[in-house]
């Protein structure tokens, strides 16, 4: 609606002390609001030029700026330990430019560039009076300023894990050994990933889509991917057999990815569509972030199926030519790799560990009943899912602005949440009946709303007074109507209300009042900690507003808060967190039926997939993350980590063709086992160092991302062979060729 183009934004003092209404405290507040108005910004603008309205001077009640209230008996007010002070700054929606006010993490309210330069100087000077701890604040731009800082302060500690785990990449792919250690190939595995995160950055930024302050989590998913496709190439390529290996490189490569690149296209894809899926949901922030998350795992992809395959060929050829892995000019004529570096260690440990330990017949009964009683507990835990989140989650203890929400928790505690029905251009002098008797209604129901600041009673006292006419009975004609809302608006008592109206053009004392584009009835909203009870208040007011029945003008009316995006969002999260979940598990199946062509398989992987979400989503709620936006994204991100665990095992096992069951399972996790435990692992190293975080969005992906490791590594290499030992399907079949010449088996080139 045009009417709502002007509106404003509120700068905040909160003075506390033992008695604020002794002269000492309004002496500091008044230098305060002294050098407020008075001080130029970079700009040269002062309050005057930015002020939405001026009220000073005018009649207001100043009771509910007042918090710890002491009456005498009387009732009057003798003290109050808490005083708010407010300054409201025009907010013009049509001349704001989010290219030049917004930041990076996408938090930043909406402002004018004049009313973001003021505020600079404005958190300047609070800064400076501030000293000691009896004053807290905020201005319209803290929220954006701190949420912004707080998800990128921590970049140090984000940084510091990914060079922990680039360490960690060179010690799993390389040998210990000065030929076969893979410096040079760690760094471009690496680098691939990051390609991957710029160039699927880079396509949904061309064709329009909103980067938003989560998206920066989406690297520690493509990481883990990535990497893991990575250590999935390495290992097919180590298990070539003898034979195989004295093939032309060409002839090795196709088939390390004859195994590789169908296990790796199966995650990819199946992430992919799974991604594209969760995009259709009506959430923006959610929808925004799942079309990056299906590019950048798309690219990585591409670039793990076409670069780092081709660089890996490029280094194989410096390890064939005995070329130094750091300095591949330095050449070891006749070299010899020592024996131990030729060793594969952990494939050694997970034959004997899984020989001797898990694929017993009692190693078998406790992973089975490990597994049910997580997965009991975890479905017990899930029916306690709370849908809640509390934006000032974002925002680190120890800020001018968290200090401010601590302080307003403690001085005004039963303060709810502020907001307005809004009317529109309708014709006021025939609809304030329609009017009072919403006020009406929004006073009744005063479990839900308290504080409500109607103009119309004192309108209608104001006209009845001076001119003896009760607008209620008999409606004002609308020129007569315009000449009395002029002396009401300009009269001392009631100038409070004049922020109340919207006219076509400026109010003047002594012409009568423009034609009304806009007017607001205040209330709040009562404090409540309960999701079920914001949502059901909201919608309780709504229908007040839908109910007054407008005849005339745009017949326009409604109910706004800045809290509804919150408890709106909180209403839908749960509906699309179980859809998105949903239509990601039947994306899991729907996908690896025909990728693997083996139903039991796909099946196995699917339940693998399912019960690592139930016990994510269990241990979520006994570690204190509630189902938000947040953890909806995280759980997006958790289906694209575990679906790979479980499909790699689960392929691996049916390229095996020799011996029974048991044998299969043991020569697929001896082979394709370290694989994705080193996957899931480098994916923990990268996101452990958010733990130290402060930031709400690292916190919650810490822990999800943490589970989901833990869970999706034990049900993708523990629980998954232990099942396929009792039920595993038959191997692929393999169609015998006609033998080759040697001749045929050369390189084109040769």
């Amino acid at each position: 609606m045009k009417s709502l183009q002007i509106a404003y934004q509120e700068e905040v003092v909160m003075l506390t002390g033992d008695d604020v209404l002794t002269p000492e405290y309004i002496q500091r507040l008044y230098q305060l609001d002294q050098e407020v108005r008075n001080t130029k910004s970079s700009k040269n603008l002062t309050l005057k030029d930015v002020c939405f309205i001026e009220l000073f001077g005018k009649l207001k009640s100043h009771k509910d700026l007042l918090g710890m209230v002491e009456k005498n008996e009387t009732g009057h007010i003798v003290g109050a330990k808490a005083l708010y002070n407010y300054w409201y700054l025009t907010k013009n929606f049509s001349a704001i430019d989010m290219e030049k006010v917004g930041n990076m993490a996408g938090t930043s309210d909406w402002a004018t560039e004049e009313a973001v330069d003021w505020e600079g100087l404005f958190l300047e000077i609070l800064e400076k009076f501030s000293q000691s701890k009896e004053m807290f604040y905020y201005a319209g731009r803290s929220f954006g300023d701190i949420s912004n800082a707080a998800l990128f302060q921590d970049m140090d500690l984000i940084v510091f894990g990914v060079t922990i785990m680039i360490l960690y990449v060179q010690l799993v792919i390389s040998k210990f050994n000065f030929v076969e250690m893979r410096i040079i190939l760690g760094f471009i595995g690496l680098l691939s990933i990051g390609m991957s995160f710029v160039v699927g950055s880079g396509i949904c930024s061309l064709i329009g889509v909103p980067y938003g302050p989560v998206h920066t989590s989406l690297p520690f998913l493509l990481m883990g991917l990535g990497v893991d496709d990575m250590f999935i190439i390495i290992a097919c390529w180590e298990e070539l057999t003898a034979e195989e290996k004295k093939l032309p490189m060409e002839r090795k490569i196709a088939l390390t990815l004859k195994h590789a690149g169908v296990s790796i296209t199966i995650t990819s894809v199946t992430d992919v569509i799974a991604f594209i899926i969760g995009s259709s949901t009506i959430l923006p922030s959610l929808e925004s972030f799942c079309i990056y998350a299906a590019a950048g795992v798309l690219m990585t992809f591409i670039f793990a199926v076409t670069f780092f395959v081709a660089c890996f060929v490029i280094d194989q050829r410096r390890v064939e030519s005995n070329r130094h892995g750091a300095f591949p000019w330095i050449v070891y004529p006749n070299y010899e790799p020592n024996q131990c570096s030729q060793k594969n260690f952990t494939s050694i440990i997970f034959n004997k560990f899984y020989s001797n330990v898990i694929l017993t017949t009692p190693g078998k009964i406790a992973v089975i009943v490990i597994s049910i009683i997580c997965a009991g507990f975890s479905i017990e835990s899930c029916m306690k899912l709370e849908k809640k989140f509390n934006p000032e989650w974002f925002i680190p203890e120890g800020t001018h602005l968290g200090n401010f929400f601590s302080a307003r928790n403690t001085y005004f505690p039963l303060v709810g949440f502020d907001a307005g029905l809004y009317m529109g251009a309708v014709n006021y002098s025939h609809e304030l009946t329609n009017i009072k008797r919403a006020v009406d209604k929004l006073n009744e129901i005063s479990n839900t709303t308290e504080n409500v600041v109607s103009w119309v009673d004192p309108f209608r006292d104001f006209v009845m007074f001076n001119f003896h006419h009760d607008v209620f009975i008999e409606p004002l004609d609308d020129d007569r109507f315009s000449i009395f809302l002029t002396k009401f608006l300009m009269s001392p008592k009631y100038a409070q209300y004049q922020g109340n109206f919207i006219f076509e053009r400026e109010l003047e004392c002594g012409v009568p009042a423009p034609k009304i584009k806009l007017s607001t009835i205040d209330f709040f909203f009562k404090k409540s900690s309960e999701t079920q009870q914001q949502i059901s208040a909201m919608y309780q007011v709504r229908g007040i507003a839908e109910n007054i029945n407008f005849t005339s003008g745009d017949r326009f009316a409604t109910v706004w808060s800045k809290f509804f995006a919150t408890w709106i969002t909180d209403e839908l999260i749960g509906i699309e967190v179980l859809r998105n979940l949903q239509l990601a598990l039947l994306c899991v199946m729907l996908c690896t039926i025909p990728l693997i062509a083996n139903w039991q398989i796909s099946c196995l992987i699917f339940c693998c997939v399912l019960i690592t979400m139930v016990d994510v989503c269990g241990l979520m709620q006994r570690w204190g993350v509630n189902v938000d936006l947040v953890s909806c994204i995280g759980l997006e991100l958790a289906i694209g980590l575990c679906v790979d665990y479980a499909t790699h095992v689960g392929h691996t096992f049916l390229t095996v063709s020799e011996g029974n069951r048991q044998e299969r399972v043991i020569k697929t996790v001896t082979s394709i086992g370290s694989a994705v435990l080193y996957g899931g692992l480098s994916t923990f190293i990268g996101v452990s160092m958010m733990s130290f975080s402060r930031a709400y969005t690292f916190q919650s992906f810490f822990k999800i991302f943490f589970l989901v490791i833990v869970f999706g590594l034990f049900h993708g290499i523990v629980l998954l062979p232990v099942i396929l030992s009792f039920i595993g399907p038959s191997p692929y079949k393999k169609h015998k060729k006609p033998a080759v010449e040697e001749s045929e088996l050369k390189p084109l080139d040769s």
